[in-house]
Order: structure tokens, then C-alpha cells, then sequence
């Protein structure tokens, strides 16, 4: 009697383990990061965790091994982020919360093991993929501002809801960051009046 309750005690922990992964998923893609007043955007590779919270429409948000200007930070981890699914099948996240940085350098001691991380509108996944715009504020640094992947999820260019009808273009970078004239063929990183930073897909 006392193995059938082992049994099944250790199936339901295996279950909810599995349970668990499923509401895992990382995402790997370009990052470009422009720090404030420190030149040109720089485009490198990066990974992102979302994890699915115990209540409904809570998400983990972690950026993992986080780091800039070869500096590194870190695991960045956002909790209790709001993510709202829409009707064309999107989850869309927003949050203003000062995070937790673990698995650090240096750094990370003399931030205090926090770091104050905006998710911005217009951040949002579907399937293996996810588009973020993330700015963190550094003590003695400024504002790094953060695009993880790009908007184009399946359609050509940027949704209207993300770029600012109002705003015009005040650069044109490649994705490797190299300032050009106008749009090349593929993804181009457009630096905005009001400040902010979007990736438009030509074709």
C-alpha cells in the first residue's frame, strides 16, 4: 500500500513539474541596445524567458545573462508582469517594476542586486516568437534602452499601433547597427523624433 501512495505521489510531482515546463518558453533573437548620449545602437544576440505565474494573465519575464557595452549585469527578473491576450492571438505584456538581478558580475553587487525595468506597450509574443521594448535604468549610466526581436510577426512592416503617426524618422541603421541614407532590403532600425527606437521589415 505504502508503494501505490510513493507512486502516485511521485507521478503528481512529475506531472507538475511538466505542467510547469510547459509554461516555460525562452526565445532567442536580436537585441539592440542604445545607451543614453553613448553613440550608435549595437545589435547582439540575447535570450528571453517568459514563464506562465499560477494566476491567471501573470507572467515572469527574465532577461537572461543580460549585458551592455560588454558590461554584464546578469539575470534580470521582471515578476508578476501583465500580459493580456488579444483576438488575433497575441499576448501582450506592460510593466514598470524595479527587478532582480541574480547570477551577476560586480555589477550586480553595487546595484544592490535591483534594477528598475520598464516593458513597454507594444511588447507582445505569439508562438516562438517575441518582440520586446525594454528600458532599464542604470545608476551612473542612464537610460538602455532595449529591442528584443522584431514586429514583424508574419505580416510586412510595423503594426500602425506601434510607431507614433506623428513621429518622423530621425535615423535609418542597419541591423548590424552601421548608419545608413535610407531603408536597405531587411530589417532596418529606425530612430524616431520622440525618442524611440523601431525595427521595420523591408521588402
Amino acid at each position: 500500500m505504502k508503494k501505490i501512495f510513493t507512486l502516485i505521489a511521485m507521478a503528481m510531482i512529475a506531472m507538475g513539474a511538466m505542467a510547469q515546463g510547459n509554461n516555460e518558453k525562452t526565445y532567442e533573437d536580436n537585441i539592440v541596445i542604445t545607451v543614453a548620449n553613448l553613440g550608435e545602437p549595437v545589435t547582439d544576440r540575447a535570450s528571453i524567458t517568459i514563464t506562465e505565474q499560477e494566476e491567471e494573465g501573470k507572467y515572469t519575464i527574465k532577461l537572461n545573462q543580460f549585458s551592455f557595452l560588454g558590461m554584464l549585469i546578469g539575470d534580470v527578473t521582471m515578476t508578476d508582469v501583465q500580459g493580456d491576450d488579444d483576438s488575433e492571438g497575441f499576448t501582450n505584456y506592460a510593466t514598470t517594476q524595479t527587478a532582480t538581478i541574480t547570477n551577476g558580475a560586480d555589477i550586480q553587487e553595487m546595484l544592490g542586486g535591483k534594477i528598475d525595468v520598464t516593458v513597454k506597450e507594444g511588447s507582445r509574443s505569439k508562438g516562438d516568437k517575441f518582440y520586446a521594448l525594454i528600458s532599464l535604468t542604470v545608476p551612473g549610466v542612464g537610460d538602455v534602452e532595449a529591442v528584443f526581436g522584431d514586429n514583424n510577426f508574419g505580416t510586412d512592416g510595423i503594426s500602425a499601433g506601434t510607431i507614433d503617426q506623428n513621429a518622423k524618422v530621425a535615423a535609418v541603421y542597419t541591423l548590424g547597427g552601421q548608419r545608413v541614407n535610407s531603408m536597405v532590403r531587411g530589417i532596418n532600425i529606425l530612430k524616431l523624433t520622440n525618442g524611440k527606437t523601431v525595427k521595420v521589415m523591408n521588402k
